[in-house]
Parts: C-alpha cells; structure tokens; sequence
C-alpha cells in the first residue's frame, strides 16, 4: 500500500485521541502493518483487542489449542459455548467487530516459520521456547527484519521479550514533546551562553541537542544541531564556538530567535532470543532502571529470568507445563532454577519458597496480568512498525506474587477447581477470596476507556458476581465516535447512546452472572440525594475511572468522609499512575498535590501571545464568554425576567438593604453579567436576519484584528521603553500589525462564515439554514459600514508589569462596583421591548466538524497569529489543542486497569497496607515503578513564623504555636462527632469549653460558594444567632437541606491563646 492509500484511509475523528498521543505519522505506520498473534488466550485476545483499536492494516490470529473452562478467566471474547473449540476460530468475529477496517484472518494449524513472511510484527504468546528460537530466527533473517515479540504470564509473574532487529533505529527515544524557548541573546564565545528571557525558564538538560531558528545577526547558528553543555535558570551553554560568528540583536520587532530540542535518533542492536536466554542484560533498560520495576524486589528480574527458563525447561522434559499445585512438580521447577543459574553463571539470589509459590500457580492466567501485558504489548507493537518511542530493551519481567498466598498454611481444597469459569483464578488466590470478590459491592464512577477496561476485567474475575453483589457504574456521557478507538465495549451502532447503559449490556455478554447496575447521574454535589449516605455506607468500595481532576477530587472526599477505600488511576497517552487510597493507612489523592500546570498569564492571551497556543486559548475563550456565557445571562434575564433581578440585587443587598460579607466580589460578577445581557440586546449584538449576523461578523473582525490591535500599539509603541529601560517589545513579546480585511482571502472568510452562523443560532434567525459557501457572502460583507476607529488615550491595558508598589499594572478601573450594579439593573432593557425574542446559548462541542465551533476557533486563532506573526495552525492540531483533548490510547489504559484490579485482590485479602503498590508507568519507555504507598500526613502541633506586616516591614517574624485536638495529631481520616442532639450555636460554643477546655471563637459553614457566619466573637452581628438552633440557622442558608449533619468550621483557642487545629468536625442534630 503506498503512502497516499494510507493517508486517505486515517480516519481523524475516529483517532484523534491517538495522534495527539503519538502523531499522525504513526497512525499512518500502524495503518500499513500487517500483525501475527499467536496464542489466543487471555493474554492473545488482549493483545490483539488493543493492536485491533490501534488500527492495523491487517492481523493474523493464530492458535491451535482448544478452548477450555480454565480460559474463561480471562479470555473475555470466549464463553462456555466455545469450550473445545478452536480459541482463535471461536473469537474472531468479537474482534473483527473492534474496527471493521482491518483485515482479520484466522489460521489454526501448526505454524511453520517460513509462514512469517510478510508480516511486519510477529507476537507469540505461551510458545515453547524452543519453537520460538526458531521463529525468531527466520524473523531476523529477513530483510528488513520481521519484529519479533515473545510474552506469557504465568499465574502472579510476567515475561516480555523483543527482538526488532539487529539495528533498529528508535526516533524519539522518550515520548517526551521536545523542550523549546525564546532566544534572548546569544555571547560571541566558545563554548557559547544563550540567555533566554527572565519570564522563562530553560527546560534543556545537559547532554540534549537543540537546534536555532530565526535568530537574526548571528544567523550562522541557524539550523545547526548543537549540544547543550551546561544549564541554568536563565541561560544555558552550547558547545560551539561562536567567536568569529556576528554579533546577536533583535532588527525585527515581530520575530526573534527560538530554539527547540533536537530529538536525535538512537540505534538499538537488538541481539536474538538464543543469545539473549544465555546471557540476558538487563543494564539496556530504556528506563535505565536495570530491569528493576520495584525498588523492594532487587535482582527480582534476573530471578524470574530464571523462572520462565525453568519453566520452559520442565515443558520440554514432561510435555506439559508444570500442574496446579502440584507439590512435586514445583520443586522439580526449583531444581531446574538452581540448575540454570548455574548453567547461565547468574548471580542471583534464589528465593527458594517463592520459586515454589510461582511454580504452584504458573499454570493459570489472571484477567489483571493478561490486561497488563496485553496493554504493554499492543504498544510494543506500534514501536516496532513506527520507530517512535523506545522499545522494551530486550527483557521486561514483571513480579506482582503479593497476591499469592502462603499455599502450604491453607488446605488443599482451597485451591481445587469447581468446575467454574473462575477456576484459573482460584487456583491462584483460593476459594475464599473468590467468594469475597463474588459478593463485593462496589461503585465505579466514569465508563469511559477506563470503565470499560474495568469492567471487562471485574467480570473475568468475577467480581460482584455472586449473590449479594453488585458493581453500580455510573457515567452521563454518550458515546461519540472518537471513544472507539479505545472503549472497546461500544461499536458504531451505540454512538449516541449511554456510555454506563451500552456498557452493561456488552459486559453481561460476557459474563451473565455479572451483578452491574448501569446510572446516568453524574456524582457531584448536585446528586448527593441520588449517592446519599446510605448509599456511600452500602459500598465496600470505589474505583474511579474518571478524566478530569475536579470530579476525582470529589469521590475522594466522599471516600474520606464515609471511610471507603478508592482506587484511583489516570492516563495521559503513553504515561498512566494508580494510587491506593486505604482509610487511616495511606495519602488520599486530594493530599497529594500534583505540581501547578505551567499558564500563561492573562496579559499574554489578550495582548502578548507568543505561540499559537495562546492564539488558540483565546479563541475559546471568545467562543465561550460570547456564544455560550454571555447568552445564558441573556436567556435567563428573559425566562425569569424580575427573578432574575432579584438573584443579582440578593447578592448585593440583603432583605435589609445593607451590603452582604460578599456584595464586593458579588458585584464585579454581576457587572459582567449585566453587561453581557445589555451587550446581547444592544443595537450592535440584537440581530434580526441573517444579513445583520453577517455584518455583526463583519465588525466583529475589525474589533478583534484590527482596532485591538491599532489600540495596543497606541499605549505601547514600538519605541516604548519598560520600568527598567529595556525595549517593552522584547522577547517573548511581538510587536503586532492590524489586519487589512480582504474578501478574497479564505481565512478571513472562514471567519465571517463561521461568527455569522454562529450568531443565526443563538438567535434563532427565522428560516435559518447553515450556510457553508463563504462566497456567498461577499456581496452582504461589502455593504457593511464599518466606521473608522480611533485610538483613546483612557483605556486601560495589562502590560503584566509590575508597578512601583508591587502589584501589576491592572486593566480594571477599581470604580465602585456596588454603584454600576445598581445603574446597570436601572438601564436593562424592559422584558417587554423584548417580546417574542428567542435566544439559546451554544455548548462547545469540538467533535463535530459541521457546527462551526472549531472553524470559529480556528479562524479566529490564524488571524490572531497574523497580528503577532506567529505560525498558523491546521484544523486537526487546532481541535487538539483548543479541544483540549486529551491524549489516549487503549494500550495503556488497558495496563493501568490490569495494576487497578490486582491491588483490588489484594484489598480483599487483607487490606495491610505493606502489600499495596501505587504505580508511575511510562509506554513510551516501557517504564514500569511500583512505589509504596505514602502514610497519611498529620497534622501535628508545631511552631510557624508568621509575618504580621509583611508589606511595611517583611523583614519581621513572629513564632506562632499552633496546637491540635487530639494532642497527638490527626489525619485527614480522623473526625469529631458533635452527637449532643440540635444545639444551640450558643450551646455547641459552650460545647467545646466543657467538653475540651477550648474556646469556641467563630463557627461558620460553606453552603454552595458562600461562607456563612453563625457566630464570629469579633462580629458583633453574629451575635443574634447564639440563642438560634443550629440546624435552624443552617436552613435559613438552604430551605431545601435535609440531612441530620453538617460540617462546622470552627475557630478554636487554648486557654495561653493559642490556635487549635482540629480534623473534620461533624455536627449530627438529629
């Protein structure tokens, strides 16, 4: 297939989750491959459900074993139908039907290696070893070489060999997006120093290699790949002499210097499988690790080298591999180790009874492992047939035997089959705790691509399947078309459903005896009368298969409040992480703070972009403060019309007329609002056909690339000097040019069309139709009259500098925002000059390409990169970027799931805290780190520095102690229960005098976003509530509460005045 057949069959809706994880140019790599598997079990059907999603051009199911009960632990494509028949005959047509663009074949008879030619990659999973010496062979044979990918998990172990080929180029050996930066100045020197400026910081390290563009002056450097010698905050040095080069300066004011790392291309010598057995080196780990995946299991990867060699060595001996806890066999297999340490000179350390615990089990495979690896595999394979991301290099062992219990203290029949489709997994863990899964009642918040992983997996093992169980699973989304590539329980025919619903149904394909209960209701405050207490108190436990840290943040207060444990994962393309959260024995995930993503600041979107990013963030930002925001106030001053007027004034004023605490912050919020609703009924924003959408799009263009821009440069010229008396134009900053509009030019078109439409819908222009021919408009857009515009010497701008008192120059005025409230309701237009006006606001949708959000995005960030010249962006990295979608690939959301569910066992088991393992894993790097879990932080007493007048005098400390109730300390687990039945406010400060000597200063509570004040010693106000019920005062705050409990704030002080810290107080009044 040549390249253009390619390119014309990549489907961007359906991947575009996948190019922004690893680039079109793979997704074109993987279109053109052609894949073996052989070996249909759990793990082959895995692997090849994620290379299926990837989008092959073709794969090639082999196997030549029957299916039996024992593969149904895993094997989610199979059923107890399919028992004796072929495995890869009997789940062809399940997987076919992942992506019906690739071309599935099926052999099923022994495979020759001679039969290998013409494949890109060849995967065999559960082969003997020796056959599989000899398939490696012929592939390396081959030229170019066949990619070679050998893998088996053996009850709790692991094993991943590749072999791509004696000289295997890797094109980006990280995944990493290449570090870059704006070029300051450059010194005439060897080595050379390159200063960038102070707003950034330099992201390059030592031993990278960058390359320069645009710098002017000394352009001798432009284009050169050089190496980066040594680093700091501001200025980093490059190993080349720039001596006799010219001398660094900025001669255009819209341009400057950049440099960007250079991902430089790495050559592996793969070595072949024989060779690699004898003398495995484990020091040509990508993730220089040494084949260490958990720091409390050293030379872990050398011993279960020797595992799967002896294992391999008794298959060959007896003609089978070593049987279910047979005592015999797995000392036979501990022989063979020592054995083959000898033989291979490894020096190793054997650990004689896991040997034999691994040997017992090594007959099973576990739903979790078959998810791990097959994830890890299916991204192994897109390294091979793409050369992007460094491959596993050559060994990948994985040790995960915390679920293997101690066999020799618990009775034999806790093992033995029962004739189950569970069997495999009794096998390693027991009886018991199969029936403990069986009954487990769990919440699942989120189907997307990790709920369905999740719930493929809970279903092979069989979790919530037994009477008494029950998985709730949750999610209000629908599906849409780019979820195929990676939720691999919804075809084509279920877009548009719900994700939670269609979930169902697929999951109870695979197993009927599955207990899932499908909801649509979002978890959120908004829904705590849906998941209500006696709900949360019902679960045994939460696992989170969320993407966004908002709604994780909330399910991990509700697990902290009602004592749940959560298993929380994440990905984000080819990185993905697991945390355990234990109650009282482990962080919880709000407790761990992820370091604050990198921002621009709001100066730069609106005035000073510098890459098409900023660009881009503005253009959603217009779209949504003027299609979506802005006509919802509209839309609700029409529907409620004095209702809504008295929401404002009640934020404002209270029943009294006097101010609220909050009626400052209240009343800039409500002057924004105003305005927008006096802006959308304006003669300039109310339209009444679709010629007046296209004139309002057309003065919308000049405001936005023509008269900003003239206005800007107005205030700051081009000579214009900074507070320090540098040029104000310097680096990152360009200086802009306004736009000339031009008919015959089709983004400027583009624009038109897309505001305009835009516009006809949130108006609801009587007859509209979309229009998509942006020369039909020519000829409205030439009668528009567009006045001059000239500049105003009192409008205010953030330039983002700092002013002489400290603070940035500010773009508001600071006026009195309580007076423009109150004159702004005055001057609302009557809702009955407004009869009969219809306006809806638009939600942003950037998956469909025929309702002009993204093309509004698009255009109006290519213009704005025409302002600043800066390079303009096409219409799929535009929906990436403004999209914000987030990288994803099902490869690696099928390993995270399979970490998920094997520290689930281990929550069944015992729930010690020293079992659990969280998880930092990268694919690209095929990087695996299992950590322990971090204990909860506490709140201990302690002494703190304090400034009193940090501004007047910041060099004076005061030393301030700070105590806690229990004087031990607590966690973010702990609480105090207030039980004393509906107390007064006065009652429940005198509660904790009494009851632990402490002064109750201030109690208060958070209602919605609003801070109430029940009682405050320093407000005398509050006071009037003291002889008030606490419930009572609650419910002035929220008519409709209905619990029996709130959570107090409170303000508490020992009797030397001292501060006192206490955990979550809980007041329970009935």
């Amino acid at each position: 297939m040549d390249r253009m057949e390619v390119e014309m069959e990549v489907d961007k809706d359906l991947y575009s989750r996948t190019i922004a994880a690893l680039g079109e140019d793979v997704v074109k790599a993987i279109a053109a491959s052609n894949v073996l598997i052989s070996g249909l079990n759990g793990l082959g059907c895995e692997i090849a459900k994620n290379v299926l999603l990837g989008g092959v051009k073709s794969l090639t199911l082999h196997d030549t074993k029957a299916t039996t009960l024992a593969d149904l632990s895993s094997q989610f494509f199979l059923n107890e139908q399919d028992v004796g028949k072929n495995r890869a005959v009997a789940c062809t047509a399940k997987l076919q039907e992942l992506n019906s663009s690739v071309i599935v074949k099926t052999l099923d008879s022994a495979l020759e290696p001679a039969q290998l030619a013409g494949y890109s990659v060849a995967v065999f999973v559960d082969a003997p070893l020796k056959k599989c010496v000899a398939y490696n062979a012929f592939c390396r044979a081959q030229s170019p070489p066949i990619k070679f990918i050998r893998v088996d998990v053996k009850g709790a172990v692991g094993q991943l060999f590749n072999d791509f080929g004696p000289a295997f180029t890797v094109l980006d050996t990280n995944g990493e997006n290449p570090h870059a930066g704006v070029v300051a100045h450059i010194t005439n020197s060897n080595p050379a120093i390159v200063t960038i400026p102070n707003d950034e910081q330099v992201e390059f390290g030592i031993g990278e290699w960058v390359q320069f563009k645009g710098v002017e002056g000394m352009t001798e450097i432009n284009g050169k790949e050089i190496k980066v010698l040594d680093t700091h905050m501001y200025n980093f040095t490059i190993d080349i002499d720039t001596t006799s080069f010219g001398r660094y300066e900025r001669k255009s004011m819209n341009t400057y210097g950049t440099v960007i790392e250079v991902k430089r291309p790495k050559t592996l010598n793969f070595l072949s499988l024989e060779d690699n057995i004898k003398n495995p080196d484990f020091s040509r780990d990508p993730s220089d690790m040494g084949g260490v995946t958990d720091f409390d299991k050293m030379g872990r990867s050398e011993l279960l080298h020797l595992v799967f060699y002896a294992l391999d060595e008794y298959g060959q001996v007896h003609g089978q591999p070593p049987p279910l806890h047979d005592a015999a066999a797995a000392q036979a297999v501990l022989d063979l180790v020592k054995k083959a340490k000898a033989e291979l000179g490894m020096d190793v350390d054997v650990d004689e009874e896991l040997v034999r615990r691994i040997a017992l089990s090594s007959g099973a495979v576990l739903s979790p492992l078959a998810s791990i690896f097959g994830g890890i595999v299916g991204q192994e394979v897109a390294k091979a047939v793409s050369n992007k991301h460094h491959p596993a290099y050559q060994y990948l062992n994985l040790d995960l035997t915390e679920i293997l219990p101690d066999y020799a203290a618990l009775p034999a029949e806790e093992f033995q089959p029962k004739n189950s489709r569970y069997d495999a997994q009794i096998a390693v863990i027991g009886r018991t705790m199969q029936e403990r899964l069986g009954k487990l009642k769990y919440f699942m918040v989120g189907c997307g691509a990790l709920g369905c992983e999740l719930l493929k997996n809970f279903a092979m093992m069989g979790v919530s399947a037994a009477p008494g169980g029950l998985v709730v699973v949750t999610d209000d989304d629908v599906i849409e078309k780019s979820n195929l590539s990676r939720q691999f329980l919804f075809r084509n025919h279920n877009v548009g459903q719900s994700k939670s619903e269609s979930a169902r149904r697929a999951i109870l394909a695979m197993n009927p005896a599955f207990q899932l209960e499908a909801r649509q209701d979002r978890v959120s405050p908004n829904t705590e009368a849906v998941y209500n207490d006696a709900f949360w108190e019902g679960i045994d436990g939460v696992v989170n298969a969320l993407d966004n840290v908002k709604a994780r943040q909330y399910v991990d207060s509700r697990c902290v409040f009602f004592g749940k444990p959560l298993l929380e994962s994440g990905t984000m393309g080819t990185k993905c992480n697991v945390q355990c959260v234990i109650p009282h024995a482990t962080i919880n995930y709000d407790g761990r703070k992820d370091p604050d993503t990198k921002e621009a600041p709001e100066c730069a979107l609106h005035n000073f972009p510098h890459n098409i990013n900023h660009c881009l963030s503005l253009g959603r930002s217009e779209f949504i403060g003027t299609f979506e925001t802005q006509v919802s106030h509209a839309a609700n001053y029409l529907g409620k019309g004095e209702a809504f007027v008295g929401e404002v004034k009640g934020k404002v004023w209270a029943a009294d007329g006097s101010e609220t605490p909050e009626a400052r912050s209240a009343a800039k919020e409500a002057v924004e609002v105003l305005n927008g609703i006096s802006d959308s009924f304006s003669s300039q924003g109310m339209v009444r056909s679709f010629e007046d959408c296209v004139a309002w799009a057309r003065l919308r263009f000049e405001d936005y690339f023509v008269n900003r821009i003239k206005q800007l440069v107005f205030m700051f010229p081009k000579d214009r000097l900074n507070q320090s008396g540098a040029p104000f134009w310097s680096p990152p900053k360009r200086f802009p040019s306004p736009l000339t509009f031009d008919p015959e030019d089709p983004v400027h078109m583009g624009f038109i069309l897309a505001a305009a439409n835009l516009k006809a819908q949130v108006y609801n222009i009587q007859g509209y139709r979309p229009i998509r021919d942006a020369a039909s408009l020519r000829s409205i857009v030439a009668s528009v009259m567009v006045p001059a515009f000239e500049p105003r010497s009192d409008v205010k701008i953030d330039s983002g500098e700092k002013e002489p008192g400290g603070g940035a120059a500010a773009a508001d005025d600071q006026s009195d925002w309580i007076t423009q409230v109150r004159d702004k309701l005055a001057s609302l237009p009557s809702l009955g000059s407004l009869a009969g006006q219809r306006i809806s606001p638009l939600s942003f949708e950037k998956d469909d390409d025929t309702n002009f959000h993204m093309d509004f995005i698009r255009s109006f960030a290519n213009l704005r990169a025409r302002n600043y010249s800066i390079e303009e962006v096409d219409a799929l990295q535009a929906k990436l970027i403004a999209g914000r979608i987030i990288p994803a690939l099902a490869t690696t959301t099928s390993m995270v799931t399979g970490f998920v569910c094997v520290e689930l066992i281990k929550l069944v088991q015992s729930g010690v805290k020293a079992k659990f393992k969280d998880l930092q894993a990268n694919l690209a790097m095929a990087l695996l780190m299992q950590i322990d879990p971090e204990a909860p932080p506490k709140s201990v007493p302690r002494t703190v520095k304090k400034k009193p007048d940090p501004v007047n005098h910041p060099e004076y400390e005061e030393e301030e102690e700070i105590k806690t109730l229990p004087v031990e300390g607590f966690t973010a687990w702990d609480r105090i229960v207030v039980a004393e039945g509906d107390l007064t406010v006065q009652e429940f400060v005198d509660f904790w005098k009494t009851r632990h000597g402490l002064t109750c200063s201030a109690v208060g509570v958070v209602i919605g976003d609003a801070a109430r004040a029940f009682y405050n010693l320093y407000m005398p106000g509050t006071k009037k509530n003291l002889p008030l019920k606490m419930s009572a005062l609650y419910k002035q705050y929220d008519p409709e509460f209905a619990k029996t409990y709130f959570l107090p704030a409170c303000s508490l002080q020992n009797d030397d005045g001292e501060d006192v810290e206490t955990p979550t107080v809980v007041f329970k009044f009935a």
